[in-house]
């Protein structure tokens, strides 16, 4: 191949012959008409002989004239992906456009009639009737232009950048190729990348990727020569066009300044199935082809690959997927799309909704569970439901025989966890099993309980099709699939950092700020208790941060912010969330905030969202009574509203909550793992004039930030499975006590799967267990004893939904003790409430202590989740006690010290000194021992803050107090012993 633009013309044109297409001079082309006439008429003559000669008594010598008229004066007014599903109607005759692939090759009358099907592409399309502008190459299907491309080459020092300038300024919209709906899409291609529109709108046309990754992998030849070898294929073609191209219409909720309320758009979007989307799609329909039914299969797909649709496009195709293309009988009988909200996701329904081609294939439960029954029991081709209805209708469903089910999960992280997933699979599987030979030697007991083991394990009449962007290690040991390499995998991947790369979605960490807290408290009783050390620290800590001056202090920092940054943000419309650790702490930062506002004088306000009632200081509060919106005005909608611009939530609106405006978030919490992505992520959306976003983080580190979002920026994996045969270790420790007998557990299991014995006769059992276990004297040997039995529940309950674990002792035992660890007394917690009374807050001070990006690039590529932690058989750690006022002491050592944005300067420079010296990174990596290694360190801080005694004195003077450097030593001696000094380098 040459270094031309016409020599990548002349590869594509050669590619595409060689795989079924044919190639024609543009001089071909009725620009008028917008068709190749010759081949258009040319199919339906060969296709539809008998209705064509129907027309040809009504029109005679006229008939292709004005058939094609026709033909584009529907193209025009339907669309064209209408028109070539249900074809063409003119005077009494039915005109097929175009021959789908039929699902089995039972009709050879519609196999050769697909075949028929003409391919043809052109290159340097002249196309207008006002100019002699001319595309780089048009591809046509039976005589009807489909697709665009303009090609560059950048060996010419041209690139897509080049083509998305063309298809803007020089290909006006108005053309009639190039109007709405009239082509599918148009595609700008180089030698390296590829970019899509399905509507050109002049200057604000945009482009979207359509590369196989963030960049797309060598290959032997072009590295964009997937398109037209996998995409643009004829099969490949009719496939997106029967299947994928959808006529969208969005509605988004926007504030309307005319009417002075909130008012719902809506948009028409033509959708062409993006890469990964499509990929995804095709490699669960080819698995399922190979494999059948009963595998699970976990998509791991974040925001900003267009889940909706996929779990739409997916729903559907499970619906008319045959396993051969002789088979009778579908893959699946009924497709269950489960959401996880107990509301129904319209958002979700409305899109399978709107891709549905024939009537009456999607069926939302939108009632009771008893709809859901009758969808079931009706064998109905897609239902839609929530995860909630299952439990209640597990036990009614009598019958399900030689049904085979597809289960889409979207947020499968939350969806598939415990009980709700169990009845889920006993509700399709109930009936389904039958009683096997073996079955035959278990008394009725013991075949009930064999049924509730087998409805936990996986299923052969069940496929499940999991969707997250953040699978936790459960998910991925039940949906995931083992690599070369034993670790759990997704099945596919479209990843954070791909979106964020694609333009989808904006990175949060690039502009993160926290800040830190000093204060000092004072004992004001004499009285000396002594208590749990850690849990006094926490509550004292917590006092401190519920302490109306630190409220007012964090509120001053969070206004002041917003006041000068967030709202000159996205067009002046920016709005913030700030997330805090309560809902009693919802209602003191609204108050406060309220206060602040009216105050400064500011022109808006804030909303707050908490479930449930608040009861401070004596009343009684509620989101309705403190926001007092107008009624039928939700939160979501409110806070559209220019005079409402900060939303204050605990929990609520964490996960779920998509709001475009959201610029600035305010973090008063502790966040971690899943959480944290979550939570954080609730700013990502991308909206016009959305060009950033800004944490200011008051609790959480950078460093912890950061290890939260590695998991889930690229790829995500389990590093070990779950062993099973841990459960006989904890059952012989939870034996070993001897607290119980194998006939009192026979004796409760006959009770427990007796319909006919009152429940009430399970007491006397439990009674007597729980009666021993008071009597034993040794509080450590009791709690040993509950810590156990409730890791073996944690254990038991995740193990049998991964795999058929057909063990009848186990599963007897499971069942005893989750009752018993019910019946059990609480632990003895002692209280350390009532020393809130007996201190107060002396001082308190924030300061700004990080700002900057915190980049997800650095450290090994991928994530890694630990196995599953069930807890073990150790016994439980004895709290350390410490007196009332040393317990101050220490807080205040932590916490009271007058450290200046110098000194922290000071303190990182000589944490770097310390972590980068080389004669300690030698015995810190060496076979050395702990004493060793501390007193190389001691001799090392020593060194290095010795360095500050002359140009920082009053630096030197505050860190060379044996308390403080004991303190500071001791962190960093840890941090460095606990992740390697390698990692600080």
């Amino acid at each position: 191949m040459g270094y031309s633009e016409k020599n990548l013309e002349e590869h594509i044109e050669q590619s595409l012959v060689q795989i079924g297409y044919k190639s024609r001079l543009f001089s071909e082309y009725d620009r008028n008409l917008c068709s190749n006439s010759d081949d258009l008429i040319g199919f339906i003559k060969d296709t539809q002989q008998k209705e064509y000669k129907k027309l040809t008594e009504q029109y005679g010598i006229d008939t292709d004239k004005k058939l094609l008229l026709r033909i584009n004066n529907e193209i025009s007014s339907r669309g064209l992906i209408e028109v070539l599903r249900k074809g063409v109607k003119d005077r009494g005759c039915n005109f097929r456009l175009v021959y789908f692939q039929p699902k089995t090759n039972l009709n050879p009358e519609h196999q050769e009639l697909y075949k028929k099907n003409r391919f043809v592409v052109v290159r340097q399309l002249h196309y207008s009737t006002k100019n002699e502008n001319s595309i780089d190459m048009v591809l046509f299907i039976n005589g009807i232009p489909f697709l665009t491309m303009e090609l560059k080459n950048q060996l010419t020092n041209q690139t897509i950048l080049d083509s998305e300038r063309q298809y803007r300024y020089d290909r006006d919209p108005k053309e009639q190729l190039l109007q709405f709906q009239r082509c599918i899409v148009h595609f700008c291609v180089d030698n390296d990348r590829i970019s899509m529109t399905t509507q050109l709108s002049d200057n604000k046309t945009r482009f979207l990727p359509y590369n196989k990754g963030i960049d797309n992998p060598e290959t032997d030849g072009l590295r964009t020569n997937y398109l037209w070898r996998e995409v643009l294929t004829p099969d490949s073609v009719l496939d997106i066009l029967e299947n994928f191209v959808h006529l969208s219409v969005e509605k988004e909720k926007e504030w309307s300044e005319k009417e002075q309320r909130v008012i719902e758009k809506k948009t028409e979007l033509l959708i062409f199935p993006r890469y990964h989307q499509l990929e995804v799609i095709r490699k669960i329909r080819n698995s399922l082809f190979h494999e059948g039914v009963g595998k699970n299969y976990l998509i791991q797909h974040t925001t900003g690959s267009g889940k909706s649709y996929e779990i739409g496009w997916l729903s559907h195709l499970l619906t008319s997927l045959y396993r051969s293309q002789t088979d009778t009988k579908r893959i699946f009988d009924t497709i269950i799309v489960i959401t996880d909200r107990r509301v129904l996701d319209h958002q979700l329904q409305y899109t399978i909704k709107q891709l549905e081609q024939t009537k009456g294939v999607v069926n939302p439960v939108d009632e009771n569970s008893s709809q859901l029954k009758k969808y079931l029991e009706n064998g109905k081709d897609i239902i839609i439901t929530t995860i909630q209805k299952f439990p209640k209708i597990s036990e009614s469903i009598n019958e399900l025989p030689h049904r085979t089910f597809g289960i889409i999960v979207d947020e499968v992280h939350s969806s598939q966890s415990g009980e709700s997933s169990k009845h889920l699979k006993k509700s399709l599987t109930k009936g389904e099993q039958g009683e096997t030979d073996e079955d035959e030697d278990y008394s009725d007991v013991d075949r009930r309980i064999l049924e509730e083991i087998r409805s936990r394990g996986k299923k052969n009449n069940i496929s499940f099709f999991g969707f997250t962007g953040t699978p936790k290690n459960k998910t991925l040991e039940i949906f995931g699939r083992k690599n070369g390499e034993g670790k759990f995998v997704p099945f596919h991947v479209y990843s954070m950092k791909q979106s964020i790369t694609e333009g989808f979605t904006l990175d949060v960490l690039q502009n993160y700020s926290t800040y830190s807290r000093w204060f000092k408290l004072n004992k004001e009783v004499d009285d000396d208790k002594e208590l749990p050390k850690n849990k006094v620290m926490e509550e004292l800590v917590k006092y401190v941060d519920g302490h109306s001056i630190t409220i007012q202090n964090k509120v001053r920092i969070i206004l002041d912010h917003f006041v000068k940054h967030t709202t000159k943000k996205i067009q002046g419309k920016g709005r913030g969330m700030v997330v805090v650790r309560s809902r009693k702490h919802c209602v003191q930062y609204y108050h406060e905030m309220k206060k602040q506002m009216t105050k400064m004088g500011l022109p808006f306000s804030c909303l707050v969202g908490f479930s449930g009632v608040v009861y401070h200081d004596g009343q009684e509060f509620t989101e309705d009574n403190l926001n007092k919106l107008p009624p039928k005005v939700s939160i979501p909608e409110g806070i559209k509203d220019p005079r409402y611009r900060i939303l204050i939530v605990s929990n609520k609106f964490q996960t779920g909550y998509d709001e475009p405006l959201l610029h600035s978030m305010f973090v008063d919490k502790t966040l971690g793992g899943l959480q944290c992505v979550q939570t954080l992520s609730r700013l990502n959306r991308k909206t016009t004039g959305k060009t950033d976003t800004f944490v200011l983080d008051f609790v959480n580190e950078p460093t912890d930030i950061y290890k939260s979002f590695k998991d889930y920026y690229e790829n995500t994996m389990l590093e070990e499975e779950t062993d099973p045969n841990r459960l006989y270790t904890l059952q012989n420790d939870i034996e070993g006590t001897n607290l119980f007998t194998k006939y009192e557990v026979d004796e409760f299991s006959n009770i427990f799967y007796n319909p006919d014995v009152p429940q009430e006769q399970l007491q006397p059992v439990l009674n007597r267990v729980v009666d021993r276990w008071k009597e034993i004297q040794d509080e450590d040997q009791r709690e040993l004893f509950r810590s156990n039995i409730q890791s073996y529940i944690r254990l038991y309950g995740y193990i049998t939904q991964i795999m058929t674990f057909t063990d009848l002792d186990l599963e007897k035992l499971y069942i005893f003790v989750k009752y018993l660890n019910k019946k059990l007394p609480k632990r003895n917690k002692p209280d350390v409430i009532d020393i809130l009374n007996s201190v107060d807050l002396e001082s308190f001070r924030i300061q700004q202590t990080f700002s900057g990006m915190i980049d997800l690039e650095d450290g090994e590529k991928g994530g890694k989740l630990k196995g599953i932690d069930v807890g073990s058989s150790k016994g439980i750690d004895q709290p350390e006690m410490d007196l009332l006022s040393e317990i101050i002491n220490q807080i205040n050592e932590v916490y009271g010290t007058e450290i200046s944005e110098q000194d922290r300067l000071d303190l990182e420079t000589m944490k770097n000194k310390v972590v980068s010296d080389e004669s300690l990174i030698k015995v810190m990596v060496g076979d050395n021992s702990e004493t060793n290694k501390r007193q190389k360190f001691d001799d090392v801080l020593n060194k290095t803050i010795m360095s500050f005694f002359n140009e920082r004195f009053d630096f030197f003077k505050k860190i060379d107090d044996p308390k403080i450097k004991g303190f500071i030593g001791q962190m960093l001696f840890e941090q460095i012993k606990n992740e390697g000094i390698g990692t600080f380098l």
